[in-house]
């Protein structure tokens, strides 16, 4: 019975063989290669507060202080490391007095005079270096106007740099005692020969109310007014009061 028990067929018996094997060379590979326990010994940490107990330390104490922190057994070419005292660095460098008492050299960047109260400028033929001389006015809220005018063809109003993005009101009563407008400098829309992109391309019409003034343009021929423009649905009364300055037929 206990024969029959423990016997193994010649491939159970490799296989038993084999695993013994490599239970054998994983033991023999830890034996050998694992790292050997270390002999070293810490040094007593009271001794070296003491050594350097205070900034008064002698030199022969501090350099006495360099001792290892580990010390083992003679060996050959063992290594020893070292507890460095945590003080300032002995290496100095050269800074001529000239160059250390030098004082520092001020940038001076260009400022831009404003204007003094009762000055005016022109706001449609202004450019951004005149509209910086207005108090209130920087290097941005200039290049947004103009870009704003650009789109325009021109101011008509005053009123109208509400509409210049960004623009608060404080700023806003800041700044127009300084400016007036002359409506003749407006660029105009040339109704009855402008294309769709043309037209559309105006902050006061869209692309719905272009379209409309070309069919009603294609219907109609040449257009002489701004009254056969009112019939459309597409424009309010509100609509018509900003345009009419900037058609021309």
């Amino acid at each position: 019975m206990w024969k029959d028990f423990f016997y193994f067929s010649r491939r159970e018996r490799q296989g038993i063989l084999l695993l013994i094997v490599f239970i054998g060379g994983v033991l023999a590979g830890k034996f050998f290669f694992s790292s050997s326990k270390s002999n070293l010994q810490p040094v007593e940490k009271e001794a070296f507060a003491e050594k350097m107990d205070g900034e008064n330390a002698s030199p022969e104490t501090r350099e006495e202080a360099y001792t290892p922190l580990f010390r083992s057994k003679p060996k050959e070419n063992r290594k020893t490391y070292y507890h460095l005292p945590s003080q300032p660095s002995p290496k100095t460098y050269y800074v001529r007095e000239k160059d250390s008492l030098a004082p520092a050299v001020p940038k001076n960047y260009p400022k831009t005079e404003k204007l003094p109260v009762g000055s005016m400028i022109e706001l449609n033929t202004a450019d951004s270096l005149d509209l910086m001389k207005i108090p209130g006015i920087g290097s941005s809220f200039a290049k947004r106007i103009i870009a704003y005018r650009k789109l325009l063809g021109g101011y008509h109003r005053i009123e109208q740099l509400q509409e210049v993005y960004g623009m608060y009101e404080e700023l806003y009563d800041r700044i127009i005692p300084y400016l007036s407008v002359d409506p003749n400098q407006i660029i105009r829309i040339q109704v009855n020969t402008s294309s769709l992109d043309k037209l559309k391309a105006h902050p006061y019409i869209n692309f719905y109310q272009a379209k409309a003034i070309l069919e009603m343009r294609k219907k109609k021929g040449k257009l002489t007014g701004i009254d056969e423009l009112k019939l459309l649905e597409e424009f309010t009364p509100e609509d018509w009061v900003r345009i009419a300055p900037y058609l021309e037929f």
